[in-house]
């Protein structure tokens, strides 16, 4: 870990560098002059003078029931529920800004005016810390269903070859570091934590997020290839980052290099985790099990279903998925595999495509997801690294998600994932990208692509989590 002083002397050096107008710069700091002020691991902040006020501020926040105001609680939930980015650009910007504007915040109601937000490093302490534990605090929260995010974790987004940072690019940082830690985190959690909706109500959502900030931080500094789109790049043009109507936006081009640069704060860690605080065991492709087989068809003029599944369950076991592809359907991979990568409306040449994934009572808990793996290996076979295999993860989060954007899509309001049982479940479709993971494996045939569900997480309660209506492989048709 490096020393707060080597830290803010490295940090003052970086601010000098012309990269914004002196005037952005000067407004957007919190400290005094150059000086980042630092954020603390959650150990070291709650060993200082900040801890009570924070959970005293907290406590203010969360008894203030007017969601109008940005001194409540609530105003906050609403703000995620109508304004968040999830599996799209700016998922990390617009998070980035949230935290420091609720950080503002904070600084108001606490009366602390050089207040900062900590963060909860779990790559160094998974369990969740003590003061969020203890029952009726204001940092508490009932119904999580666990406090250990040991599984969560991953090392993917800090592989060397990941120098990309938006989505759309191959090897990038942003949903690399979505999918894991970020959405793993929410799962096991639970309770709140595991809805996109309510996420926010639970407390421990700022301190994961000021995590997964710092984390970002230190893939910009780690350099060795790893870069942000430059400051007049198109990726930045658009509206500004919105908080509710009675919170100001913020540029998105100020969240996109440095924290001490643009936000005027810096973190008392910016190291890339290296290793894990267990680890994981080996991969192995479970038990396959037998479902209805949906056989080719053209779903429009430039898709085809090369192949799938019907309607299947998934409980605490893990399972795979044994899809046959007749020698047209496997032609195709193969022609798609040695062609050049496109681009098509859903996002790549081929998918694996999930329709009206939906989660059962005992699902909406939490406490778990599952790995989405291709083609995994047998027990005994080389394998190679796990990302090679892995197309994405599900789970209570990532389904909210989707159901989220369903029903944007649908014209409806962002927020209300929770619909009311008797209106029936909200209809949710789930894509996972598949050419990059079978250009990295290369399978030496293609009479069947393998798909298994790994269980992380919750073991204590049996039963089904998730129904599936059908699993198909789909891609675009040549042109």
């Amino acid at each position: 870990m490096i020393s707060r002083r080597r830290f803010v002397q490295s940090s003052m050096t970086a601010a000098l560098i012309p990269l914004l107008p002196k005037a952005v710069l000067t407004a957007s700091a919190a400290g005094s002059g150059d000086t980042p002020a630092i954020r603390q691991s959650w150990e070291e902040f709650a060993q200082g003078p900040h801890l009570q006020p924070f959970i005293d501020a907290i406590g203010s926040m969360r008894d203030n029931k007017d969601e109008t105001d940005p001194n409540s609680w609530y105003y906050w939930i609403k703000t995620h529920q109508d304004h968040c980015p999830h599996r799209k650009p700016y998922f990390l910007a617009w998070h980035r800004g949230l935290l420091k504007r609720f950080e503002g915040r904070l600084r108001r109601v606490s009366g602390i005016a050089d207040f900062q937000l900590p963060y909860w490093n779990y790559y160094a302490n998974p369990q969740v810390p003590a003061a969020f534990l203890v029952d009726h605090s204001p940092l508490w929260r009932n119904k999580r269903t666990s406090s250990d995010v040991t599984d969560a974790l991953s090392l993917a987004p800090f592989a060397d070859d990941v120098t990309n940072f938006e989505r759309g690019l191959e090897d990038a940082f942003e949903p690399t570091l979505e999918t894991a830690p970020h959405n793993p985190v929410h799962n096991l959690i639970g309770g709140a934590m595991s809805n996109i909706t309510f996420s926010p109500a639970d407390p421990l959502f700022y301190v994961h997020h000021a995590n997964i900030d710092r984390l970002w931080a230190a893939w910009s500094a780690a350099g060795n290839g790893r870069e942000m789109p430059p400051e007049n790049d198109p990726y930045w043009q658009g509206d500004n980052l919105d908080y509710g109507p009675a919170i100001r936006s913020m540029p998105k081009v100020w969240t996109y290099s440095t924290t001490s640069t643009f936000l005027g704060y810096a973190y008392d860690d910016e190291t890339m985790p290296a290793s894990l605080p267990s680890y994981p065991a080996s991969m192995a492709r479970p038990a396959s099990q037998p479902v209805q087989l949906l056989s080719p068809a053209h779903l429009d003029a430039t898709t085809k279903q090369l192949g799938g599944t019907g309607q299947f369950a998934l409980d605490e076991q893990s399972t795979t998925f044994d899809i046959p592809m007749p020698a047209s359907s496997a032609n195709h991979i193969r022609s798609l595999m040695i062609g050049k990568s496109s681009a098509t409306r859903n996002g790549g040449p081929l998918e694996l495509v999930l329709e009206n994934v939906r989660l059962t009572g005992l699902g909406e808990e939490g406490g778990f997801f599952y790995k989405v793996f291709l083609n995994l290996p047998a027990s005994g076979s080389a394998i190679r690294r796990e990302r090679d295999y892995l197309l994405g993860m599900i789970g209570p989060f990532e389904i909210s998600v989707a159901q989220m954007s369903a029903r944007m899509a649908a014209g409806k309001p962002m927020h209300g994932s929770m619909d009311a049982h008797a209106k029936g479940p909200v209809q949710a479709t789930m894509r996972f990208p598949v050419m990059e993971s079978l250009r990295r494996i290369w399978p030496a045939n293609l009479d069947k692509l393998s798909v298994s569900l790994v269980r992380v997480g919750r073991q204590g309660r049996a039963g089904r989590v998730i129904v599936v209506d059908r699993m198909r492989l789909e891609a675009s048709e040549p042109r």
